[in-house]
Order: structure tokens, then sequence, then C-alpha cells
């Protein structure tokens, strides 16, 4: 295999794990403070959280579909 290939490939898992671990680490945040009220600055960072997590999964997608 290409070496360019496969380090895209590994950039792109890295990507999607941490976006995974980001947004973990935020969810425990949520069910630890929050019973009560929201805090909304909390809930916009989970969603850019979660959306980091789509973009990532979606490039490590595409980098396999274009070396299939």
């Amino acid at each position: 295999m290409d070496v360019h290939f496969e380090l895209e490939l590994a950039k792109a898992r890295l990507s999607v794990s941490q976006a995974e671990s980001e947004l973990k680490r935020l969810e425990r945040i949520m069910d630890k403070r929050y019973g009560v009220g929201i805090d909304l600055a909390l809930c916009d960072t989970m969603r850019v959280a979660q959306r980091r997590v789509s973009e990532a999964r979606e490039h490590l997608t595409r980098i396999k579909a274009g070396n299939a």
C-alpha cells in the first residue's frame, strides 16, 4: 500500500478517536452536573463535539473509499 495513504488513514483514525473521546468526556460532565438545569454553553460544546465525530468518521470513510 501507498505510504501516503497509510499516513492519511492513520491520521483519520486518530481524529475519530480523539473526537469520540472528547464527546464521551463531555457526556460524563453533563451526567454529573445536571438534573436541575442545562448549561447552554456545555450543550453547544457537546453539539460541536458530536459534529466533529461525524465529520471525522466521514473523512475516514472517504479515505477508505478512495483506495478501494
